[in-house]
């Protein structure tokens, strides 16, 4: 059979071309293509890591027109309020961003807050988009769409990431018809957030503890439609050829071997605003420290420039760039295999990572090492921004009773809780790997690349 792979930005990379996913598909005897709008030497380097080539496709992200667009965002702030209101927290409405830019797409965002806020129930939301997805199937990008979709002639429809709003069109186009189609849940964040703008026949999710979510959020979706595959993106933590040994780690990345490596994990700027200043505050505390290498690895999406004045001033920071590519967005950077490799080793040898409420603590609890969250505010902190807020979105709440990360509650708790974490880690996160287990629903006897395999292949059996 012949699987068409969407693939509308740069993370599908990681998670479907650098892990074993199309290898098991071609195993089983289907042909896989690819549709996306990556930059050339993207799926060259997948296609060198791979060893073989693909067939390519080029998906053009097409803008919708202004009704389209007012629909999708009522629809998205009326899930936004639903779900704070469901889960009786309100950072959930924080995802809204509102009107930004131009005049024109400000007053459209109003016009959605009152269109949305006007709808009082998910069937009523639910109808909506349902309504929207209609308009769609009469636009042009609907027919263009259509005509592609002939031209690639594909069995199924696989998209490897759930929120870019422009593949609504061809997942609508493909059911005209008759394609079954899938999507993944990309991100353990992401649900709570209303970023589901297009539905598919089938929904991979991380774990029974997101398809509980998925069930929640949207209950529209059946049970049947999902399937627990977890994410391709935590394979490479349980494949031992890409360990290296400590000191051969060491000597190609100029470490010390015969110190506890500690890794600072870098945020975003919405995230963390004030990361160089967390970072300061952690090199401060660790300096003069012997026994302790700081590596700091800063968010792959972002430069290096608001941590600059922090780097200069200490000089026991060690610094690993991310080895990714830059496109002209965001959403076509993607990492090297390389980095996933370097990660993979700096989750494995580092005892501690610390940061501000990061995935990287389930990255490093894969290997039973301990996550430590800055849990302070600093004096200039924005009044639309705090730890508090940070700590109240929904996705933390997965932690319930665990006690999977520990807290640094103020600047000089920071050395106690590095060093009590490097020599009693189960004292500190006694419940990491039970967090751990919960989200990302690992089987390493049958990773995620061959679950999400199977459910492919097992899409393909079934009748339309």
């Amino acid at each position: 059979m012949r699987i068409c792979f969407i693939i509308p930005d740069g993370v599908g990379i990681r998670n479907y071309l650098y892990s074993d996913v199309i290898h098991h598909l071609q195993e089983s005897g289907h042909e896989v293509v690819l549709w996306h709008s990556l930059e050339k030497d993207m799926i060259e380097l997948a296609e060198k890591r791979f060893g073989s080539k693909f067939e390519q496709f080029i998906f053009e992200h097409q803008p919708d027109n202004s009704l389209i667009q007012l629909l999708r965002e009522s629809a998205r702030y009326a899930r936004l309020t639903l779900n704070s209101k469901l889960k009786n927290n309100p950072t959930i409405m924080t995802n809204w961003i509102g009107g930004i830019g131009s005049i024109k797409n400000k007053a459209l965002m109003r016009l959605a807050e009152i269109v949305g806020g006007n709808i009082k129930t998910y069937k009523e939301t639910a109808k909506l988009e349902k309504r929207n997805f209609k308009l769609i199937r009469k636009t042009k990008n609907f027919k263009d769409a259509i005509a592609k979709l002939k031209e690639i002639n594909p069995d199924l429809l696989f998209c490897t990431h759930q929120r870019v709003f422009s593949v609504t069109t061809t997942m609508e186009a493909a059911k005209s018809l008759g394609i079954p189609t899938a999507m993944a849940i990309f991100s353990w964040d992401n649900l709570p957030k209303g970023r589901l703008p297009f539905r598919a026949d089938n929904y991979f999710v991380w774990s029974n503890y997101m398809k509980q979510e998925l069930l929640g959020y949207y209950p529209e979706i059946s049970e049947s439609q999902i399937s627990v595959t977890g994410t391709p993106q935590f394979d490479f933590y349980f494949k031992k050829e890409l360990i290296l040994d400590k000191n051969s780690f060491a000597t190609k990345y100029g470490l010390d071997p015969s110190k506890d490596w500690v890794c600072f994990s870098g945020c975003d700027t919405v995230t963390s605003p004030n990361d160089p200043l967390y970072l300061k505050n952690v090199a401060s505390s660790l300096k003069g420290q012997d026994q302790i290498q700081l590596i700091f690895r800063p968010v792959p999406v972002e430069t290096i420039d608001r941590f600059k004045t922090v780097l200069d001033q200490y000089d026991n920071i060690k610094l690993f760039m991310p080895l990714w590519k830059r496109g002209n967005h965001w959403s076509s950077f993607f990492p090297l295999f390389e980095d996933i490799q370097v990660l993979v080793n700096l989750a494995y040898h580092c005892k501690v990572v610390v940061n501000i409420g990061s995935t990287m603590a389930l990255d490093f609890t894969a290997f039973g090492n301990v996550g430590l969250y800055l849990n302070f505010d600093h004096a200039n902190t924005s009044p639309d921004w705090s730890v508090d807020m940070v700590y109240k979105f929904e996705h933390f709440k997965s932690m319930g009773d665990l006690k999977a990360v520990g807290w640094i509650n103020s600047p000089d708790q920071i050395l106690p809780m590095v060093k009590k974490a490097i020599s009693e880690p189960k004292v500190v996160s006694p419940d990491n790997k039970k967090w751990f287990n919960k989200i990302v629903q690992p089987h390493p006897e049958k990773l995620s690349s061959l679950r999400v395999a199977e459910a492919l292949t097992e899409m393909i059996k079934k009748p339309n």
